[in-house]
């Protein structure tokens, strides 16, 4: 009746219960220390995703790598992700040239007609997290009036403003169960000279606008 096996074989079992038991703790351990680096990893792909597409921008559309449209970070990464929404993003930037020039022309008609010249022009283009396109325009009119005359000029042009956009808010508010064309909100700075606009256009921000990252291990 010998019975010395019996601590032995318990002892077997226990260490192999507590093995496995180590072995499942160091796994569920290396499972949730990793969960942080896998999603760094995606985070940082989606990042990568987002950079390398906004270069695509600059490379084939001379209206972003001139620096006059801005991108909400949020948005472009929505396009980055979707074929759909990149398609309208890039469609819009394929029209901005045609854009700028019906701007132009319109406003130097209408300036000749006041007895002015426009002197400098540019137009910068802002697209919110939601799509939505913002447009301002920077211009400078020179003309033989005096400060009096481009008082009443300026003051005449700021009703005639206030008109038109009433006017506009009513025919949105008629219009606003219809699918419209994309909207393009668009604003007029009038500048004594372009260093004035430049400075102008340098103050205007878009809240999460889109900045590249770059790499300052390199």
């Amino acid at each position: 009746m010998a019975i010395t096996g019996i601590g032995n074989s318990c002892s077997n079992v226990y260490e192999g219960t507590y093995a496995a038991q180590k072995n499942e703790a160091a796994k569920k351990a290396e499972t949730k220390a990793s969960a942080p680096a896998q999603a760094g990893k995606a985070q940082s792909n989606g990042e990568k995703a987002v950079s390398d597409y906004y270069s695509y921008l600059q490379k084939n559309y001379d209206c972003m790598s001139k620096g006059n449209v801005t991108v909400s970070g949020e948005y472009l990464k929505k396009c980055s992700e979707d074929s759909a929404k990149a398609k309208e993003l890039e469609d819009f930037l394929k029209k901005i040239p045609e854009l700028e020039k019906q701007g132009y022309e319109q406003l130097s008609a209408q300036n000749k007609a006041l007895g002015g010249t426009v002197t400098y022009y540019r137009q910068t283009w802002m697209i919110g997290k939601d799509g939505s396109i913002q447009s301002t325009v920077y211009s400078v009119t020179e003309t033989g009036m005096t400060n009096a005359e481009k008082m009443k000029k300026n003051m005449d042009e700021r009703l005639e403003k206030q008109k038109e956009k009433k006017e506009e808010e009513e025919k949105v508010q008629e219009k606003k169960e219809e699918k419209a064309e994309q909207e393009i909100s668009v604003r007029y700075v009038e500048a004594d000279s372009e260093s004035e606009a430049k400075a102008m256009m340098q103050k205007e921000k878009l809240e999460d606008a889109y900045y590249p990252k770059f790499d300052t291990n390199v």
